[in-house]
């Protein structure tokens, strides 16, 4: 299963069986990974196994765990609601700005007069 953290080229076709070694397809065993890959390897056993684990949790808050319900809340990002960003303040001119404003009208003044 590709997806965000998960490459679509590093996905492992594994299959756990009864023992929780992981197997291929073809039913051979799954070779560690080099330490290079161990990360990428364990975030796709990971994506593997998240709708199952994802389907326990549910299970496990319809029968009144609160923990697992306060899980899937923060899971899920309920917990956060609509968040508002602040209002800003707006910040005046700089000296600067000011400076050359008043700078320009002066030259456009002299401009206009001569």
């Amino acid at each position: 299963m590709a997806g965000k953290f998960v490459p679509e080229t590093a996905v492992v076709a594994a299959v756990d069986d009864a023992d929780g070694a992981g197997k291929t397809a073809a039913g051979r065993r799954i070779a560690a990974p080099r330490p290079k890959y161990c990360r990428t390897f364990a975030r796709a056993r990971f994506a593997e196994a998240l709708p199952e684990i994802a389907e326990t949790l549910l299970k496990q808050a319809k029968d009144g765990s609160v923990p697992h319900m306060k899980l899937l809340i923060e899971l899920s990002g309920l917990n956060k609601g609509d968040v508002v960003p602040r209002a800003t303040k707006k910040r005046g001119k700089s000296l600067q700005a000011i400076l050359e404003e008043e700078w320009q009208k002066e030259k456009d003044e002299i401009a206009a007069e001569g």
